[in-house]
């Protein structure tokens, strides 16, 4: 009977673990699948919090930057310069540049002495400088100014000296792509460095050579060997850096422009009065012509003097350029 009833029980328990066992495993299962779902899930919210933090920053990043620079004008830079721009530049009048003369402000090219230097059988003028230097900026204002009496140009575009310098943002051009013509004179350009400080164009040896000899400033040694250099025919040379201390980091292209003609203006005085005597230098070197220019009086302005003590040299030195080997506003 004790064996009967044992066999009874065991077959009692065989029938419940046929029967609660699989649900057991099933449970088991769907806990398991539970746990994997949810790891699923944290993974894929932790990653989408790393995604969107780092869009977070990098919009935060981009907002610093334009708020850092703010300056709605960069778009502009390497674009062609508006054939209006350049009229004012180059359309200022007789009657203004002769009121404005030579401003006390404004330092004119010095004397300097050696073998002429000519291209073609005509007198040439060497611009050296780069599009990220300000002080060049401002000298290119002035450059295309007085050139602009003795021939014509095209292919100017507009630049902007570096966003990370003094006087950042200048609005100014470059003549990387510039192209000059005139039957007085050679205007030979070199930018050696673009707006990021990288290399741009080389100086020939013989270039280079000139730089060494000329770009020498008697007023200020720290100013020699730097940026912007002008030789004019080996007879004057602006070699002590920008010819006034015209900043106009905080404007545009037209604002600039549109107070070219006024002789009233502060900013045409320096701009217009460092061209009167760019202008004066070329009319000495090239035999005074042409007479509708030369013999104006604003053609006749006192230079190779020394530099002036009210205005502070403002050069950049090119210990760090490289080697130099032979080869609102309206757009």
């Amino acid at each position: 009977m004790i064996a009967r009833a044992r066999l009874v029980r065991r077959a009692a328990f065989q029938r419940f673990a046929l029967f609660i066992y699989p649900k057991f495993q099933s449970d088991q299962q769907m806990g398991r699948r539970a746990t994997m779902n949810a790891r699923k899930r944290n993974r894929r919210l932790l990653y989408g919090s790393v995604v969107v933090a780092v869009i977070g920053l990098v919009l935060v990043f981009v907002l610093i930057y334009q708020a850092a620079t703010n300056d709605p004008y960069s778009k502009y830079i390497g674009q062609p310069v508006a054939p209006g721009i350049l009229k004012e530049i180059t359309g200022v009048s007789d009657s203004t540049l002769a009121a404005v003369g030579e401003p006390s402000g404004v330092s004119p090219p010095a004397k300097v002495t050696g073998t002429e230097l000519t291209s073609g059988g005509l007198p040439e003028v060497l611009y050296v400088g780069a599009e990220y230097c300000p002080f060049c900026g401002i000298e290119r204002w002035s450059l295309i100014m007085a050139l602009s009496h003795f021939g014509t140009f095209s292919g100017i575009y507009y630049m902007q000296s570096s966003s990370t310098d003094v006087n950042p943002n200048t609005p100014t051009f470059t003549f990387i792509n510039a192209t000059y013509t005139s039957k007085y004179i050679v205007f030979v350009h070199v930018e050696e460095e673009n707006r990021a400080k990288a290399s741009l164009q080389n100086l020939t040896t013989t270039q280079s050579n000139l730089f060494t000899q000329y770009d020498v400033c008697a007023a200020d040694s720290s100013a020699s060997d730097g940026f912007p250099f002008v030789d004019i025919a080996n007879t004057y040379a602006v070699n002590c850096g920008a010819q006034s201390a015209l900043d106009i980091s905080n404007e545009n292209w037209t604002t600039i422009a549109s107070q070219l003609n006024d002789s009233g203006s502060s900013t045409a005085q320096l701009i217009d009065g460092a061209a009167n005597t760019l202008i004066s230098a070329i009319c000495n070197v090239d035999g005074g012509q042409p007479t509708s220019v030369c013999s104006q009086s604003f053609a006749t302005v006192s230079i190779g003097g020394p530099i002036s003590v009210s205005n502070p040299v403002q050069s950049y030195a090119v210990a760090a350029a490289p080697e130099r080997v032979e080869p609102k506003w309206t757009a």
